[in-house]
């Protein structure tokens, strides 16, 4: 066999011909596609089709609820796209993809012990899965996901090609979502408007840019920790700043002073720490109000906190349970944020916990105070602050 026949007999340049007629493919079709919802379809059916796979799907990241939308997909049970929604921390397969802004690989899904295993896998089968971000004009849209029942190593050019169909539906949603339009409106403004928003949005992509960058490398370095304590000290370290990370998605438009919404955020926070324990309720009674972006932040942390904290000890043994968050502004003008939860109490102080020090910090950073509620079940804390807008 000369040299020829052997290169078009090898199986995996078949595969990469495959790929770059798929990708010509749906290049061609999508720009003809009549609506963004049968773009995405049509890219659910190429990924599995390309990747020889029976389930697909495509997860639309929401900022106001902090989570990961199945907005399309292939090879799913009824209910499942448009209902269905993963978290978006980094314990969550797509959630790492969002976050850090590169293909996630995961050969057994099942046992792997840095993340979750969702429901939706679970009553699928799903074993392996691969990942890669959807991004539109520098931001992360959402995630592009296909999954296998039978164990499976993806390959990299299987991370290539699915990251390829990924960044042609950006291109194709891009186009669709009026981005352009949006762009070409803001340049009939007065032109010291328009140097405002441009530098104001620039700086804010290239923050939430560089965060993301910050948590693709602590992803990195937990993975080469041993030492089960080390790990939960990036484990920690990881979500405070994927939670300052939610702050960029909900700074105010034309706000002028990088003022977030504190309800919005707030919401966005507990819809993330929501997806970490199935069994526990997160609630949420939260007034809408602008603050400075250092207030907003320092009291998302503190929620951070005190909400996983509640995760971890309150509810031992998949003990179902509630917690509950709330912020409201009072007439002499306070703040007042409430985090409860109807859980086994708090114990002796934990060795080597930052938690506690952590928050009370915080506090007087907003010149607030903090202090424990007495409640018959469980634990409460209530942190008034003056109001700063």
């Amino acid at each position: 066999m000369n040299s020829e026949a052997a290169f078009i007999g090898d199986p995996r340049m078949a595969r990469v011909r495959r790929y770059q007629a798929i990708l010509t493919d749906f290049g061609r079709m999508a720009p003809q596609a009549s609506d963004i919802d049968r773009i995405l379809q049509l890219a659910c059916v190429q990924a599995a089709r390309g990747i020889g796979i029976a389930h697909s799907k495509i997860m639309r990241y929401r900022p106001e609820l902090g989570d990961l939308l199945i907005v399309a997909g292939v090879g799913w049970k009824p209910g499942v796209v448009g209902h269905v929604s993963l978290g978006t921390d980094l314990a969550s397969a797509p959630g790492q993809a969002l976050q850090t802004r590169q293909p996630v690989v995961t050969d057994d899904i099942r046992n792997d012990p840095e993340l979750r295993y969702p429901p939706v896998l679970r009553k699928h089968g799903i074993t392996s899965a691969l990942n890669v971000p959807i991004v539109i004009d520098g931001i992360v849209w959402g995630v592009l996901e296909v999954d296998s029942e039978e164990p499976r190593h993806f390959r990299t050019d299987d991370t290539q090609f699915l990251s390829g169909l990924g960044n042609v539906l950006g291109l194709a949603l891009h186009g669709r979502l009026g981005l352009v339009q949006a762009a070409e409106a803001a340049a009939k403004a007065t032109l010291a408007l328009t140097r405002e928003r441009t530098l104001l949005e620039e700086l804010r992509h290239r923050s939430k840019n560089d965060l993301q960058l910050v948590l693709a490398m602590l992803v990195m370095q937990r993975r080469k920790q041993e030492d089960a304590q080390s790990k939960r000290g990036f484990d920690h370290l990881m979500n405070r700043v994927a939670a300052i990370s939610i702050a960029h998605d909900q700074l105010v438009p034309n706000s002028g002073g990088g003022k977030v919404d504190l309800g919005a955020y707030l919401q966005s926070l507990c819809g993330n720490l929501a997806q970490r324990r199935e069994e526990v309720r997160i609630q949420t009674d939260l007034a809408s109000i602008e603050l400075p972006h250092e207030a907003a932040v320092a009291l998302a942390l503190i929620v951070n906190e005190l909400v996983t904290n509640s995760l971890k000890y309150a509810f031992p043994q998949e003990r179902d349970g509630r917690i509950e968050v709330s912020f409201s502004a009072t007439d002499h003008g306070e703040g007042c944020l409430r985090v409860r939860d109807d859980g086994v109490g708090m114990g002796p102080p934990r060795a080597g916990g930052s938690g506690s020090e952590l928050v009370a910090r915080l506090a007087q950073q907003l010149s607030g105070r903090i202090e424990r509620e007495d409640l018959p079940v469980g634990t409460g804390f209530v942190i008034s602050f003056p109001l700063v807008t």
